[in-house]
């Protein structure tokens, strides 16, 4: 069942992109996952967005994040589109079709408690997922030391399209790649409800959070014993994982009904019926 997918322009989103069948697209290949980066950063600069976190792992995207202006959707149609177009550059394996399921998932985020919970979810993956047991041993990216100390991190984007065109049709030119790659920077926001402290205060607090979330995430998972680092780096891309995870889909489905009973920002469609098929309730805003 899939739930409507409300756009606030106040309240923060968890957003999460899955592979279709689950397959590992995402995994060791370093100029994919730079590429992947850097075409966040893009997108967060067309459309304002505010990020509070995100993570690649190997079958899905998570993103934490605020769009101001209300232009969710947007954003995540021009990401995913150009997201397809570099594994399929990028990953030999890659057969063709559709890369993503469906479409994206996504959960209004109500208070900056909940902001934080679904920070350290996002975070944590490589725990969660039981590859590693702490995130400094994780040999993909993790975008905690970035988005606590509210980096800016430069990333070059290369403008395929422009790029292809000109070698197809200026034969004779002197064509160079550097000219039709652009400088773009993807940016940190600190969480909301912390304004008050210092960033030395602010990173204290987060790094304390994080030790004890990490214990927390270990003791809790399904599988106690990791991959390590090694084994993840083995793994082969396009594969599909041994035991896929699945959704809670009532807890989801109460915290839906809550936010959408509680907020009021919300802009889209009114259905005009007591149920449709995306599981949505008569006189509640959604897209």
């Amino acid at each position: 069942m899939r739930f409507p997918r409300i756009e606030t322009i106040d309240l923060a989103s968890f957003i999460t992109s899955k592979t279709v069948n689950s397959r590992l697209w995402f995994v060791n290949c370093p100029v994919l996952e730079q590429s992947i980066l850097g075409r966040v950063a893009r997108c967060q600069d067309r459309y304002g967005v505010i990020i509070y976190a995100l993570a690649i792992q190997g079958n899905h995207l998570h993103f934490t994040a605020l769009f101001p202006k209300g232009n969710r959707a947007f954003f995540m149609r021009d990401l995913n589109s150009v997201i397809a177009k570099d594994v399929k550059r990028y990953q030999a394996a890659f057969e063709g079709g559709p890369l993503f399921r469906d479409v994206y998932s996504a959960e209004i985020i109500p208070t900056s408690e909940d902001v934080l919970d679904k920070y350290f979810y996002t975070v944590l993956q490589p725990v969660n997922d039981a590859l590693v047991d702490d995130i400094k041993h994780c040999p993909y990216y993790n975008c905690f030391e970035d988005s606590v100390k509210c980096r800016k991190i430069e990333y070059k984007v290369v403008r395929w399209k422009e790029y292809n065109d000109a070698k197809r049709w200026k034969v004779n030119a002197d064509i160079k790649i550097e000219d039709f790659t652009d400088t773009v920077y993807l940016e940190f926001t600190r969480l909301p409800g912390y304004e008050h402290l210092s960033q030395k205060e602010y990173e204290a607090m987060m790094r304390k959070e994080l030790a004890e979330r990490t214990q927390q995430v270990r003791e809790k998972r399904r599988v106690k014993v990791c991959m390590g680092a090694k084994k993840v780096k083995q793994v082969e891309p396009g594969s599909r994982p041994k035991n896929p995870k699945t959704s809670k889909r009532d807890t989801k489905r109460q915290n839906w009904l809550k936010t959408s009973r509680d907020h009021q920002g919300c802009h889209g469609l009114v259905l005009a019926d007591d149920r449709c098929s995306s599981g949505g309730i008569k006189g509640l805003s959604c897209w």
